[in-house]
Order: structure tokens, then C-alpha cells, then sequence
């Protein structure tokens, strides 16, 4: 758990503000009525502050190069890159890619979705023919590349019959 995760109460950030210099005058002399030792720890944590600028050595910065060239690359301004620049490959390598595409396209829908036209849309083939009834009799006709199972022994449906 860190220091921040805590919230201040109102006299730490009023001593905080006050510390930093940041209460407007009218606020920072009532605080200092309040609280006269507020004055006391303002100096002592100034003090303190120079103390620790002038007696401790700056940090060193260990691969000072590589950040020297990332902030050089942020300030740089962008050069604008001409079209001379840009290789001519790129432009026939998206035209074979779109090349590809289209033929697999086509390969796809031969055979995946174009209509076979060795085999009709409709293909059954008749195996075996019994009409079930004793009186009937039942027989496999080939015609023109049509198989049709032909019974006889119906009776005649009666001209004014209405199909239901």
C-alpha cells in the first residue's frame, strides 16, 4: 500500500498547500493563526530541501545515448517522403496478391458452388419396383435418360372426383 493510496485530511493538504506556497494570502494568515507551529516546519522542511540539493550528487543516467536519440527522434520534424522513395515492388506485390485472390475466388465457386453439369439437379436411380398389391402390377420405363415406375391396375377416377 503506498503513501498516495491514503487520503489526506483537510489539515495535511492545507499544511501541504501552505508549504508549497500555494494558499492565497487571506487563507495562508488565518493558517498560521491556527497552527503557529506551521511556520517552524515550513523552514525546517526548506532547509532540509536545500540540504539535500547542495550535499547529494545527481543521479547518473545510465544509457544516456539511447534516450538522447529517442527525444532527438520525437523533436525531429517529419520529413515528407516523395514518391521516388517508395519502391516499385510493393506495387506488384499488391497486384499478384490481388491476382491470387481472384483466382482463388473463381477456384472456389467451380467447385464449391457452380452447378455440376455432368449430373442434373435432381438424380435419383430406381433400384427396385413392388407395388404391394396383388392386383397391381409395376414396371421401371426408360425414356430419354428419364426413369419413370409405371402402375397399372388402378381404377379410373370419375370425372367429377375433387382432389382433397
Amino acid at each position: 500500500m503506498n503513501n498516495s493510496d491514503i487520503p489526506l485530511s483537510p489539515y495535511q493538504e492545507k499544511l501541504t498547500a501552505y508549504v508549497d506556497g500555494l494558499l492565497p494570502p487571506a487563507e495562508r494568515a488565518a493558517f498560521e493563526r491556527e497552527h503557529p507551529e506551521a511556520a517552524a516546519e515550513k523552514a525546517a522542511i526548506s532547509a532540509l530541501g536545500a540540504a539535500l540539493r547542495s550535499h547529494s550528487e545527481p543521479a547518473t543516467l545510465r544509457h544516456g545515448e539511447f534516450f538522447n536519440r529517442r527525444i532527438l527522434r520525437e523533436i525531429t520534424p517529419a520529413q515528407p517522403v516523395s514518391t521516388a522513395e517508395i519502391p516499385a515492388w510493393k506495387l506488384w506485390r499488391l497486384v499478384f496478391a490481388g491476382a491470387c485472390c481472384a483466382l482463388a475466388s473463381v477456384g472456389i465457386y467451380k467447385a464449391a458452388v457452380a452447378p455440376d453439369t455432368l449430373q442434373t439437379k435432381y438424380f435419383a436411380e430406381v433400384l427396385s419396383v413392388k407395388a404391394g398389391d396383388t392386383k397391381l402390377t409395376a414396371q421401371v420405363v426408360h425414356a430419354d435418360g428419364i426413369a419413370v415406375v409405371w402402375i397399372d391396375g388402378f381404377e379410373k377416377l370419375p370425372g367429377d372426383y375433387i382432389l382433397k
